[in-house]
């Protein structure tokens, strides 16, 4: 097994995005559109090849913080992403992952900072150092029926009255859906910018990471994993707006904005059933919420999975560093406790 280090996939891409669909778990935020694109820090991806064929990698990104190499799942930070493990063929996975630990544990200090990860990803039995792995949040999901009518006779009684109702008003009132491509994305990243900030405001912190997300929206609407949807009024107006990720099957609810308008109340809920009507006929099998357990969330699932979190100091340097986190933590919960 050959370790290559690179900063970007570039013609890597169409092998890397097959081993991603290979995978039984497949991640948006595996796909190349956003490796390539969503890093903070200097994106290091480190490929494994078998006589020059890629069998697989793993999207890292890279900083230094308190004198020590920092290693993280790359896009973590305000982007959140979730599901992400090492990529590799599925026959391969274990060779694969035992490599990339070799890696990750090669001489020198450095802390391993892994969000985001699936419960049950390959990488979790590879990665080296000392420190704690935790559960971090749920990632809610639905299964899709072949049909959409199918869809709605699941959904709970209260959501599905909300999507009719609200869908034949919203209807008479000239309320249209749109969905946006290559050509108008520029628009639609306006859109939702305005949307999700009228939305959501301060207590959103999306937005911090807008160059890098929409960077990899055009790169990924380029390559037809990236879905725009909007609610368009009878005067041109966006009223909602929300964006999906494609992973094989998998679609991923990731963000979305709306008008608080007493008038158009129920409107991403709308929305929401007319992208998965689309999603169904093209042979979407499962709709991720992706991570966070809020109300709607619960509402527009049936089960969840799991996402955790680790971190591992390596070397005599980052396991210090991780020592000294440990005890602040002990002591920052020993105070919680004495005050409740």
């Amino acid at each position: 097994m050959e370790l290559e280090e690179r900063t970007a996939l570039g013609p890597l891409g169409p092998d890397w995005d097959a081993l991603v669909d290979a995978m039984d778990l497949p991640s948006p935020f595996l796909r190349s559109w956003w490796i390539d694109h969503a890093a903070f820090g200097d994106p290091f991806i480190v490929c494994c090849r078998d006589h020059g064929e890629l069998v697989g990698g793993l999207a890292l990104q890279r900083t230094r913080r308190y004198g020590v190499e920092w290693l993280e799942m790359l896009g973590d930070g305000p982007l959140e992403p979730d599901h992400l493990d090492l990529v590799a063929d599925p026959a391969r996975a274990t060779e694969v992952g035992a490599s990339l630990g070799q890696w990750l544990g090669r001489k020198g200090s450095r802390v391993l900072d892994l969000g985001g990860l699936a419960a049950g990803a390959q990488l979790i039995a590879h990665v080296p150092g000392v420190g704690p792995t935790r559960r971090l949040e749920v990632a809610p999901y639905l299964r899709l029926p072949a049909g959409y009518d199918e869809l709605l006779a699941q959904l709970p009684g209260k959501l599905r009255s909300t999507i009719t109702r609200t869908g034949k008003r919203l209807d008479k009132a000239g309320v249209v859906t749109l969905v946006r491509g290559v050509d108008d994305l520029e628009e639609a990243l306006v859109v939702l910018r305005d949307l999700h900030d009228d939305r959501w405001g301060t207590s959103s912190g999306f937005m911090s990471g807008w160059d890098q997300f929409s960077a990899a929206a055009r790169a990924g609407v380029a390559a037809g994993e990236v879905w725009f949807t909007e609610l368009i009024d009878a005067d041109g107006r966006a009223v909602a707006t929300e964006v999906d990720l494609w992973a094989g099957t998998r679609l991923g609810f990731y963000q979305s904005g709306r008008l608080a308008d007493h008038e158009l109340r129920g409107s991403g809920s709308v929305l929401k059933a007319r992208i998965l009507e689309r999603a169904i006929e093209r042979g979407a099998t499962e709709f991720d919420l992706l991570r966070g357990d809020e109300t709607y969330k619960v509402e527009w699932s049936t089960s969840r999975r799991d996402l955790v979190a680790m971190r591992k100091g390596v070397g005599a340097a980052g396991m210090a560093l991780m020592a000294v986190a440990e005890a602040n933590r002990a002591l920052r919960s020993r105070r919680d406790r004495s005050t409740t």
